[in-house]
């Protein structure tokens, strides 16, 4: 049997207030936001890959999946790649701007990448980095 090609479509958090957390990462990063899956209870942005998702605590009764503590810091990491160790630095500055809050400034990792770590304004941990390559 052959192998079925699969990709990552879709990447999407449940949060709190699903519109701001939207609005904040399109604000952040210039992603254009999907009308047509637009609902009141799902925003989605359109990035170069998947499709950034977000839905409303109703998702956990939707997709018959237990009820978790969204105030608890989240368990997942997304990481934005940029282009240049300054760009990493810039975003992270509007990142904070737009109210995102610094977990760990710009630094070089073990690895040679340009990287920060920030929380979002629902807690959740994101990152921007450059790549040593």
């Amino acid at each position: 049997m052959d192998k079925p090609t699969v990709s990552m479509s879709y990447i999407t958090v449940i949060c709190r207030d699903f519109v701001a957390l939207a609005t904040f990462y399109r604000d952040l990063l210039g992603y254009d936001e999907i009308p047509e899956l637009e609902s009141d209870i799902f925003r989605a942005l359109r990035s170069d890959g998947p499709i950034i998702g977000f839905h409303s605590p109703g998702a956990f009764d939707l997709l018959n999946l237990p009820e978790a503590d969204l105030a608890a810091p989240g368990n997942s990491i997304w990481t934005f790649g940029t282009e240049s160790d300054e760009a990493v630095d810039t975003m992270t500055a509007r990142a904070v701007e737009l109210g995102a809050v610094v977990v760990k400034e710009p630094f070089r990792t073990y690895y040679g990448a340009w990287q920060s770590v920030l929380h979002d304004p629902e807690g959740n941990i994101f990152r921007f980095s450059k790549n040593a390559n």
